[in-house]
């Protein structure tokens, strides 16, 4: 049982309930009887009646704004959707033309697969191929070699090797077998596999055959005050010496010719030629993998038409405008003339002439009376040119004493050779005009003017010139007259 404060405190509460709601009722029986009087009058109900309408306006205001809301959202719906659709339509003709590209791609990357592989295929039958054909041409230069029976080399092995069938042949590589593009040449080189000529590129090297401007701190140098052309001449002797008995111990040699000049593709290149094609491939087989002077050796068959083509004829009596420094090709003297055979001239077509021979650096002289004997650095006849008075009066003493000796025949003559001939080989691209006067080297005395034109190639056997010398008249230069116009008329 709860104690007397609790139970008091109980109905403390209790009653303050009720009196709440006894002033609760009271409270709202007063406003029903006031609500009520107000219903009576008249004012009232009309204010009533004004509320209800404001809310029914209302309510009919609220109904339109949410029905304009409504079909805002809806146009905005339909956009959406419409601009969705459009998406996904454009996303789908994306993803359409990926996978096409992906299919693309695949399909050209199978194709280009099958291709690679089919050239691999391809390169290994052609390695294959290159191989055994590698391998046939090894025995047969090897029984070639090896077997003395065999005069002439098989014709296989005869074979030109090409970097440009298509195009046109390099005209430089063709007369020198240098040319200073090397492979990136776009014209034609062609390359022998068998040959009697070998070519040694680089075999010689010399200070003095370096550029000057190789090293910039020596730009101003003069290299005469350090080196001489005696030291040039001394190091070339011992080289020579050097490499001819090594390379002499594959066969007998015909030509070793080293090239003198500054320029990167023709500097210290050795040309060396034997009697046979066995010599120069028995010495081809032992050279490769071989060094000298600390340098491997870079050794190749040669297929020099002529050497005549290959040489400039100027470079002989030291008249070459362009020095060593020329595009053709500038030899070395060999010690005592050795392994320089002397150009043979034939008159057969370009094809059937022997190229194989060296022409001689020594000087030309006037008093050779045969063909050989002929100054072969001449690739085309002067121009007709007389070079002054003393010219037109030791002509016209020839013809005068020609004269005078079918009067008087028991008079002492003396025989002096006299040739006017063309050369057939082409004109050097380097001579100069100069040098196409009959420039006459050191050591040589002429004693006739030569006379020389573009005509038929003519010779005059002899011409006799007597002791006496009388003076120039007037039907030595009629005679005269009538001689070069002749030559004229041949000519044209």
């Amino acid at each position: 049982m709860p104690g007397r404060k609790a139970r008091r405190k109980l109905i403390k509460k209790q009653q303050r309930k009720r009196r709440r709601q006894k002033h609760a009722k009271e409270r709202d029986k007063l406003e029903t009887e006031a609500e009520n009087q107000r219903l009576m009058q008249p004012e009232y109900q009309k204010w009533l009646q004004e509320q209800e309408e404001m809310q029914e306006f209302q309510r009919l205001a609220d109904e339109r704004e949410r029905q304009l809301a409504e079909e805002s959202w809806l146009r905005r719906e339909a956009t959406a959707q419409r601009q969705f659709q459009m998406d996904e339509a454009k996303k789908r003709q994306e993803q359409e033309e990926v996978e096409r590209l992906q299919l693309e791609q695949a399909k050209e990357r199978a194709e280009r697969e099958e291709k690679q592989r089919r050239q691999r295929e391809e390169e290994a039958q052609k390695a294959a191929k290159a191989a055994a054909e590698f391998d046939a041409i090894m025995e047969s230069m090897d029984e070639y070699l090896n077997n003395p029976r065999i005069e002439k080399p098989p014709s296989h092995l005869l074979r030109v090797m090409e970097t440009h069938p298509e195009e046109r042949p390099c005209e430089f590589f063709s007369r020198t077998n240098c040319c200073r593009y090397g492979h990136a040449c776009t014209f034609n080189h062609r390359r022998p596999m068998l040959g009697r000529i070998l070519l040694i590129r680089h075999f010689f090297n010399h200070s003095m055959l370096q550029k000057r401007w190789a090293h910039k701190e020596y730009d101003s140098a003069e290299e005469h005050l350090e080196l001489t052309e005696q030291d040039l001449r001394h190091d070339y002797d011992e080289f020579f010496n050097d490499a001819v008995e090594e390379l002499g111990k594959f066969g007998t040699i015909v030509n070793f010719r080293t090239v003198r000049n500054t320029l990167e593709h023709l500097r210290g290149h050795v040309f060396v030629e034997y009697t046979n094609e066995r010599s120069a491939l028995r010495a081809f087989t032992n050279l490769q993998g071989r060094y000298y002077a600390s340098k491997r050796l870079n050794v190749e068959f040669s297929n020099l038409r002529t050497w005549r083509g290959a040489v400039c004829g100027l470079s002989l009596t030291r008249k070459c405008p362009k020095g060593n420094g020329c595009g053709y090709l500038h030899l070395f003297g060999n010690p005592n003339n050795l392994y320089n055979t002397e150009l043979e001239y034939t008159s057969g077509p370009r094809s059937e002439r022997r190229s194989s021979q060296t022409p001689t650096a020594k000087t030309p002289s006037w008093d050779e009376h045969s063909e050989h004997g002929r100054n072969w650095r001449w690739s085309a006849s002067p121009e007709v040119e007389l070079e002054n008075s003393k010219d037109l009066g030791n002509r016209g003493q020839d013809l005068k004493n020609t004269r005078q000796r079918d009067h008087h025949p028991g008079q002492e003559v003396t025989e002096v050779p006299c040739a006017l001939k063309e050369s057939t080989a082409p004109r050097d691209l380097h001579m100069t005009s100069a040098d196409q006067r009959g420039i006459t080297s050191t050591g040589a005395t002429p004693q006739h003017p030569i006379i020389s034109t573009g005509a038929t190639p003519q010779h005059l056997s002899s011409t006799t010139i007597a002791n006496k010398n009388p003076s120039i008249n007037s039907s030595f230069l009629w005679d005269l007259y009538k001689i070069l116009f002749n030559l004229f008329v041949d000519k044209t």
